[in-house]
């Protein structure tokens, strides 16, 4: 179970961030002013809004199971208790850095620390990942 949800959460993080860097890239930032929805709230997004509101809908469930896998780790898999908190820890600095940059309105060191931090997120979700095979692969040769 924890390597699904280990790998689950690697998937998702990986899709926040190309998401995320498509948007900066695309200028798209604050095509939704508001925090933390969009003007149409959790209807289907118009065209307008669709890349943030998907980005910001993905990195709800994203913290969700990397919630869970978490919770799962403590109890379970010893060996990713730490990578898995410390994964928790910096998806709820990503998503204050987040909302920190939508009220300041891009401002460019918060932008750079929001990517910064997501790659760390990265590594914490992956060392997570590589654990939790390592746990599953010698728990299957005993």
């Amino acid at each position: 179970m924890i390597l699904w949800l280990s790998f689950t959460s690697l998937a998702l993080i990986y899709g926040v961030m190309l998401l995320g860097i498509y948007i900066t890239a695309s200028h798209q930032g604050l095509s939704c002013p508001g925090w933390p929805l969009c003007p149409n709230g959790f209807n289907f997004p118009p065209p307008k809004y669709f890349f943030e509101h998907v980005h910001r809908s993905m990195a709800i469930v994203a913290a969700c199971v990397i919630f869970v896998t978490t919770f799962y780790a403590i109890k379970r898999a010893k060996s990713a208790r730490k990578t898995a908190i410390a994964a928790s820890i910096m998806v709820l600095i990503q998503i204050l850095i987040g909302m920190i940059i939508v009220n300041e309105r891009l401002e460019a060191i918060l932008v750079a620390t929001h990517l910064s931090t997501g790659v760390i997120l990265f590594a914490m979700t992956l060392l997570t990942f590589l654990s939790s095979y390592q746990l599953t692969k010698s728990n299957s040769t005993l």
